[in-house]
Formats: C-alpha cells, structure tokens, sequence
C-alpha cells in the first residue's frame, strides 16, 4: 500500500533521516544530507509542511519520496495558501503513484488549514514533474521566469 502523511515533531525522525540518506537520489533532486536535529527545528516552526511517502507491505516499509512546504498568509485579507517547495521521489521508486500521494496529501493539508489554493512552481523542461501536476486538473498554469541569488558571493 501507498500512502503519504504528513510528518510531525514526535514521530520517529531518526528512523525518517536514515530512511531520506540512504535512499536513491539523482543530481535533479539537488539532496543533501539530513540529520535529525536541522529537521526537529524545521518541523518546529508553525508554518512549516513536511510530507513523507512511503510504500507498506506488512511490517516493511520503503521511502518513496519526501516533500516540503510552507502554509503562508497573504500580506492583506485574511487569505491563506499553501506553497509547496519540493518534491521528491526517489529515483528507483518513480511510477508508482507517490508523486500523486503527496500532492494530494497537500491538497488535504491545505483544504484543513483553510487555504484557498495550492501553488508551486517547477522547471519548464521538467516532463515528469509536467505531467504529473497537469494530471492533478490545477486551476491555471503558468510560465513564468525565475531568479535566484547566491548570497555567499554576493558583497554587500
């Protein structure tokens, strides 16, 4: 069985950190090494989504892929949202419906925060990641350009 749930402070993080390191990754999911205490002090904050699939067959079970988000709040209104940041399969695990579990477990998160939408934003030449979120009926799509800016070699 396939199921993603949302991960909190008091479950077994030590058994989810070596289950995230010791899963097959490839470079587009840009993954580094988790440990246990960064990833307590990121569920620590209010705001803060952590979603977790795994695979289930009787008392085994296998990580399928992890994402993160963010529930925020527009700076007007009381309108709120959920940002998804990342989505992550592994790589030996893709085609097995976690990528859909974990984008709906966000939908059912959101929906129970009382947010109005769901946003996130992918590459362009992502076809796998396209596929998927345009198979989920979302409301819009755009494209759109995207900046990013390395700090540490930026002088003031």
């Amino acid at each position: 069985m396939i199921a993603a749930g949302r991960v909190e402070r008091d479950d077994d993080i030590e058994r989810l950190v070596a289950e995230i390191n010791a899963g097959a990754w490839d470079e587009a999911n840009e993954m580094v090494e988790y440990d246990a205490q960064s990833l307590r002090s990121y569920l620590d904050r209010a705001d803060t989504v952590l979603v977790a699939c795994h695979e289930t067959d009787g008392a085994s079970r296998t990580l399928l892929g992890i994402a993160s988000g963010r529930l925020e709040a527009k700076p007007y209104g009381h309108e709120r949202w959920l940002y998804v940041d990342e989505v992550d399969v592994c790589v030996d695990q893709r085609r097995k419906g976690a990528g859909k579990a974990i984008m709906e477990k966000f939908f059912d998160i959101g929906r129970d925060a009382g947010c109005a939408e769901v946003w996130l934003g992918t590459e362009l030449e992502n076809d796998a990641a396209n596929a998927l979120y345009g198979s989920l009926g979302p409301s819009e799509r755009e494209e759109f350009v995207g900046y990013a800016w390395e700090l540490t070699s930026r002088l003031k």
